[in-house]
């Protein structure tokens, strides 16, 4: 009876969302990047935004400054868009948790709304500004437990919150290419991980750039949470059309801090291999993150060591004559030592270990059915199975409606999402 509810709620919205299929979809208007290229979403994106194609993937690899018809402003040392590019980016969703709340569905927006300003800034340098507002509240925590050992009650400490507003975002990255290969990138973000630097592919190594919605319930990184979260660092990048590799001097902060960035930083790898095999579009990956970091005005510092890696790989091609993509990650975050606190496992026994796979199949033009399943091991086993389906009612303006069946027994483990997910 648990799961009733849950799958009651949709498939019963599914057939309202699917009503909606018989109405003719436009290729309407998109953001920023789009007015810049004078090209359609659908020219970057795979089956919908905001996963990416492989021409998706050269733009952001050339740093966002390849242009299109829009009139520029040339002299020297000036190649500038005669207009800043900006969009507003926006989620509408309703939730609807099994045995949480009363069974009183949650209205969240604004989820993650933003104002996306990027684009070219000169013929070889690039950027990317997020600037985003959500619901202001204090954060109170909600009492849960973290525990270093989960056997030992006394290792457990309650979550009290910080007191802090919380609701504002920013990211922001610049990218400086150096000749056709190499490119120097300077990144600042609140939430989107390490990955928000540079970064290929669609398997949730970052955070935003994902082919469903449900990050955590198809890639193993965000299960872990080893690719969300502060990060603030430069990253150091070779990329050709089949390869690249990204090495970053970073720290999992943001905003002001006092850090050594002179050698004191963490360090993480992040290499892909992109080739096209029998039509398909491919991508193999590997990450990790390793080193610690020290941050704070006075001595004794603040340390925060980070320790984790990861495999991933992508496959986007033709299933007979439908759109088809398949995701699967693995990830390892290894324990933490008496002398060492993992800041993505905290855990002194454990090895905590995840894995998540993804199959979308876009069944007619703008519709697209997806299942994903992600698992994470740590002293116990927790997993969950997400059944979806994505409507683009234009190339930008997206509807997502999914179930999540959890194996959990925590009140809310189950839920229903339905989204409007749009770009200006």
């Amino acid at each position: 009876m648990r799961h009733m509810k849950t799958a009651s709620f949709y498939l019963a919205s599914l057939s309202i969302i699917f009503s909606t299929f018989l109405i003719s979809k436009t290729a309407d208007a998109v953001p920023a990047f789009s007015r810049q290229t004078s090209m359609p979403c659908m020219g970057c994106h795979y089956q919908s935004f905001p996963a990416l194609n492989s021409f998706g993937r050269s733009f952001r690899a050339d740093g966002y400054t390849m242009q299109g018809a829009q009139p520029m402003i040339e002299g020297e040392n000036l190649s500038l868009p005669s207009t800043l590019n900006v969009s507003v980016i926006t989620k509408l969703r309703y939730q609807l948790k099994d045995n949480d709340d009363r069974n009183r569905g949650e209205i969240q927006w604004p989820d993650e709304a933003a104002l996306l300003v990027g684009g070219r800034a000169s013929e070889n340098i690039g950027f990317l500004m997020e600037l985003g507002m959500g619901p202001q509240e204090a954060d109170t925590g909600d009492g849960s437990l973290t525990c270093t050992n989960p056997a030992d009650a006394t290792t457990c400490t309650a979550d009290t919150g910080s007191g802090e507003a919380t609701g504002n975002f920013l990211s922001t990255k610049f990218h400086f290419a150096v000749g056709d290969s190499f490119a120097i990138i300077p990144f600042s973000t609140d939430g989107l991980g390490v990955g928000y630097g540079f970064e290929m592919l669609n398997t949730g190594i970052q955070r935003s750039q994902r082919p469903i919605e449900n990050r955590k319930g198809f890639s193993a990184a965000q299960a872990l949470g080893t690719a969300s979260g502060e990060a603030t660092g430069i990253a150091f990048v070779y990329k050709s059309p089949e390869w690249f590799v990204n090495y970053s001097h970073w720290t999992p902060t943001w905003g002001n801090v006092h850090a050594d960035i002179l050698g004191g930083l963490a360090h993480y790898v992040r290499a892909g291999y992109t080739p096209n095999i029998g039509g398909w579009d491919t991508g193999f990956g590997v990450s990790m993150m390793t080193g610690s970091v020290e941050t704070g005005k006075t001595d004794p510092a603040t340390e925060t060591f980070v320790d984790s890696w990861g495999l991933d790989a992508q496959l986007q091609g033709m299933a007979g004559s439908m759109p088809l993509g398949i995701y699967a990650s693995y990830g390892v975050a290894p324990k933490s030592t008496a002398a060492e606190t993992n800041f993505y496992n905290s855990d002194l026994v454990d090895d905590a270990t995840a894995y998540g796979l993804l199959a979308k199949l876009e069944v007619m033009a703008g519709t697209s059915i997806y299942l994903a399943h992600a698992s994470k091991k740590l002293a116990d086993t927790t997993a969950e199975t997400t059944l979806g389906a994505q409507y683009l009612a234009a190339q930008n303006i997206k509807f997502e409606l999914y179930a999540v069946d959890s194996d959990s027994d925590a009140a809310g483990a189950d839920y229903a999402m339905l989204m409007l997910f749009a770009g200006f």
